[in-house]
């Protein structure tokens, strides 16, 4: 598996809390069967998570160094769930102007043309349209992160159509086929996995005590998808699988 989102990146956000955390969570990863991580810190202009990318490159410098003593082979590399904002644009406009990657605000998914972008959780944001398509025409693709959580997509699903036809893609977290995020996002997931929606699956690791259940979430996925349209004409439930959680975030990962 290649994880594209993931909170391991230690004293940052509401991940990781230290550095021994962020290597007990590169453990179960790698027990896991996981062999990339893009380490996704959250980015929130004007709140406590605003870290740059000096910083943030300082700290996964470290933990690569840690991770290697460790004997852990996990590759890692850098990343950010950027919540929506107007001023986005903005904000990766540094990447078409400078040259030092430090001096960028955040981080796109290991500075490819991918941008891992979360919406807010209970209302819909009216001027995320507007925002993404700035994205978009600038060159970016916009990763919208677990669109199954968000409540206004819960109650229309069509509204992920209008995203997928302007350029976006869908990153959906695994775990909500367990029930992890509750029946509606379960539920919702499920649907968009049916209708063939979802790009990539990721974990949005936050915690050492957090599970991969790798294993049970493939075979519930494979049941979901045996009888759905989300396989494509001549791919088997075991290739789509594949190419949910590992081609696609491939893809992601080298900028294709």
């Amino acid at each position: 598996m290649i994880d594209i989102h993931s909170h391991i990146l230690p004293g940052i956000d509401d991940g990781a809390l230290d550095f021994d955390s962020s290597i007990e969570m590169l453990r179960v990863a790698e027990k896991s069967g996981v062999s990339d991580i893009i380490l996704t810190p959250h980015y929130i202009r004007g709140s406590i998570y605003n870290a740059d990318n000096a910083k943030k490159w300082k700290l996964l410098s470290e933990l690569r160094e840690r991770a290697a003593s460790e004997g852990i082979s996990v590759n890692l590399y850098l990343g950010n769930e950027v919540y929506i904002d107007t001023e986005l644009p903005k904000m990766v406009a540094a990447y078409e102007n400078e040259k030092s990657e430090l001096m960028y605000e955040i981080a796109t998914l290991n500075s490819t043309k991918y941008i891992l972008v979360e919406f807010p959780v209970q209302v819909e944001d009216k001027t995320a349209r507007e925002t993404l398509f700035s994205l978009v025409q600038h060159g970016f693709v916009p990763v919208i992160a677990h669109p199954e959580r968000y409540v206004y997509i819960q109650n229309n699903l069509t509204a992920v159509d209008e995203l997928i036809g302007m350029g976006c893609v869908l990153q959906g977290d695994y775990l909500a086929v367990l029930g992890r995020y509750g029946r509606r996002a379960e539920k919702t997931l499920r649907e968009l996995l049916i209708h063939d929606k979802i790009f990539c699956l990721a974990s949005d690791i936050h915690k050492a005590t957090d599970e991969y259940k790798f294993n049970e979430t493939k075979a519930k996925m494979y049941k979901i998808l045996k009888a759905s349209d989300g396989v494509k004409a001549g791919m088997t439930p075991g290739a789509k699988l594949k190419e949910l959680f590992e081609d696609n975030p491939k893809k992601i990962l080298l900028g294709e």
